[in-house]
């Protein structure tokens, strides 16, 4: 044999020392890049969640009022018709403004929500009408009544069941989109 001559086995074995380092570097560096893919999903989806848990602070509160409002319990007699149809504009516009943060679900049950609650489209420049008897609230408003807010009850009435149906629709999809239903869907198996 000569000392110069380099057979196959010699070079298979300085290719593979060569491509070793190579390759481990390539796989570092693919793992690191899918670590740091994962360390920002993991930051996004918190951010998310952060943000989704403060539309509902400031959103289950006035949704809440509404229910109340609509089942008569709680503070109902001392909110005025014109507040009740504020309180809806309030709700629109939060709504609106997180349909992007959450599913389908959620804008599709807080508008059936609304729309069990309210008349809308009742035209141009108009108040949504109120789906509540406007004689129960007349009666047992705690302040002055104005004659005006006759006209901001709907002559469609919503039952208090379909109020409460909807309402539990609309916090499920809420709480779905939290996350608080994959957490107990967990703890319960």
């Amino acid at each position: 044999m000569q000392p110069n001559s380099w057979n196959s086995l010699e070079i298979a074995k300085l290719v593979a020392g060569i491509l070793t380092p190579i390759a481990l570097a390539v796989l570092g560096i693919y793992l690191h890049r899918l670590a740091k893919r994962f360390e920002y999903l993991q930051w996004r989806n918190q951010k998310l969640t952060e943000k989704r848990l403060s539309v509902y602070d400031s959103l289950a509160p006035k949704l809440n009022d509404l229910f109340c409002y609509f089942t008569y319990v709680g503070a109902w007699r001392d909110m005025s018709p014109t507040s009740v149809v504020g309180l809806k504009r309030s709700i629109d516009k939060e709504i609106h403004l997180a349909a992007p943060l959450f599913g389908k679900d959620f804008f599709k049950a807080l508008i059936a929500f609304q729309d069990t609650c309210f008349e809308t489209f009742t035209g141009w420049g108009r108040d949504a009408r109120l789906r509540t008897e406007c004689e129960r609230r007349r009666e047992y408003y705690s302040g002055d009544w104005q004659a005006s807010w006759d006209s901001l009850f709907s002559e469609n009435v919503s039952s208090t069941t379909s109020i409460k149906l909807a309402y539990a629709h609309a916090m499920q999809a809420f709480s779905k989109d939290i996350g608080v239903h994959e957490q107990a869907g967990a703890s319960e198996r």
